[in-house]
């Protein structure tokens, strides 16, 4: 179950109390979590640019809704990039430190964002730093499809860039998302 500790603000104090509120018994539900992070961002953000930051330290293992289901809903609600951080060091676990390794890196490819795996806690200040500068230095592009959306379906998303005077430039995005048909 996904509990909400703290909802948006600005002060610094709240966002402490909520971040120190980390409770380690019983599964981790990392898309149901996600889902409902979502949700909530969907109907309560005040501003179009959201972001999802996931910091774990392992695989999901209670969750009802599946990464697949994740990633739908987050494209089902043109929603927010996941960017994660994967604190994935036990080795005498590979299968599930692999498993999870490749659902963060999934969720995040899928929905634009970027997965990170330090190899110690120490590296986790500069990847939040990355972090933070990737979001800034972000563009939003918007374009209308040849096909009508009525016909749904999976539609593919390709964008380059290139730019006189620069060289190689790196475009990120998802992959693509799921148009619906509207409701009859």
């Amino acid at each position: 179950v996904a509990f909400l500790d703290q909802d948006f603000t600005s002060n610094i104090n709240l966002l402490e109390k909520g971040l120190s509120h980390t409770d380690a018994k019983g599964g981790t539900a990392l898309y149901d979590a996600v889902v409902a992070a979502a949700d909530h961002l969907a109907k309560n953000a005040q501003r179009s640019k959201q972001i999802i930051l996931i910091i774990t330290d392992g695989e999901d293992n209670s969750s009802s809704a599946t990464l697949y289901d994740t990633v739908q809903r987050i494209q089902a609600l043109h929603g927010p990039i996941v960017y994660s951080i994967g604190l994935l060091y036990d080795e005498h676990n590979s299968g599930q430190t692999k498993r999870a390794r490749q659902a963060l890196q999934s969720l995040s490819d899928q929905t634009g964002g970027i997965a990170f795996f330090p190899k110690s806690l120490d590296q986790v200040d500069a990847i939040a730093g990355e972090v933070a500068r990737d979001i800034r230095q972000q563009y939003i592009i918007g374009y209308h499809p040849t096909r009508p959306i009525g016909l749904g379906g999976y539609r593919s998303i390709q964008v380059t860039a290139r730019a006189k005077g620069y060289g190689r430039l790196t475009v990120r995005t998802r992959p693509g998302y799921s148009a619906a048909a509207p409701a009859r």
